[in-house]
């Protein structure tokens, strides 16, 4: 049975060396972001990555982006919600269960790693960006995106303040309003697009289009994916979410 889905960066040659981008599927288990919990450490050997390589944040739906210059960095799990660096040695990570995975890779200036973008994160490919630029020089044009599996409109409804917030912020066409649901007086009436509002919330800070790869999947319709909607809570799936050489 598939234990994980791979993702190749767009608008690259066909023989250039980037980052491999995955995401652990359901069937591989809840991947817990706590360095060396068993099925954590079992997952990664699987794929010949050594665990103690893995670099992750103690995620709280921010946010916030860290660098990770060495395997040490992140070793007491410090608050954040994406992990940039640009050590091939390293392996970022985040976990996702209907929250969007974005990976992230600038061939020039050498810079990889992944994001944890739920609603309440939306706009961190930005602090991203910035960061990067800061820390190596990157130019939002030269870098590559994908953002992976997430729950998508045909299943993540809202109700209207958090409609409101997103139009407001990202767009009137992240969020449509069910014109049945709304009949039905549902408190959640309209479907929201997070790969809409990723989408124009990338081309806005200076990603290109051609840069820029939507996976496409919908995690809360697809079994393969760990989905905290579709499992409850308590009972879902943590993914990983990581890109890296290995």
């Amino acid at each position: 049975m598939e234990a994980v889905e791979f993702f190749s960066f767009p608008g690259l040659n066909a023989d250039a060396e980037a980052p491999k981008c995955a995401i652990s599927l359901a069937p591989s288990g809840s991947q817990k972001a706590v360095r060396d919990t068993d099925n954590r450490s079992l997952f990664f050997s699987s794929l010949g990555i050594d665990p103690s390589r893995v670099s992750s944040a103690s995620q709280t739906h921010s946010r916030i982006v860290l660098v990770s210059r060495d395997a040490s960095d992140l070793s007491h799990f410090p608050e954040g919600d994406g992990v940039l660096t640009r050590n091939p040695s390293l392996v970022p990570c985040v976990t996702v269960a209907d929250c969007m995975p974005v990976y992230l890779y600038d061939p020039v200036s050498g810079f990889f790693g992944v994001l944890h973008s739920g609603w309440k994160g939306t706009g961190i490919i930005g602090e991203a960006l910035a960061l990067a630029s800061v820390q190596w020089g990157s130019k939002p044009s030269d870098v590559r995106a994908i953002l992976g599996p997430h729950i998508r409109s045909c299943c993540y409804t809202v109700d209207q303040e958090r409609a409101d917030w997103f139009r407001t912020s990202f767009g009137e066409t992240v969020c449509v309003l069910d014109e049945q649901r709304a009949r039905d007086k549902s408190p959640w009436p309209w479907r929201l697009s997070l790969a809409e509002a990723n989408r124009l919330h990338s081309l806005e800070r200076g990603i290109l289009p051609e840069h820029l790869l939507d996976a496409g999947s919908c995690t809360s319709c697809n079994e393969r994916y760990g989905s905290s909607r579709r499992q409850g809570a308590g009972n879902f799936v943590q993914m990983a979410a990581f890109a890296g050489f290995f």
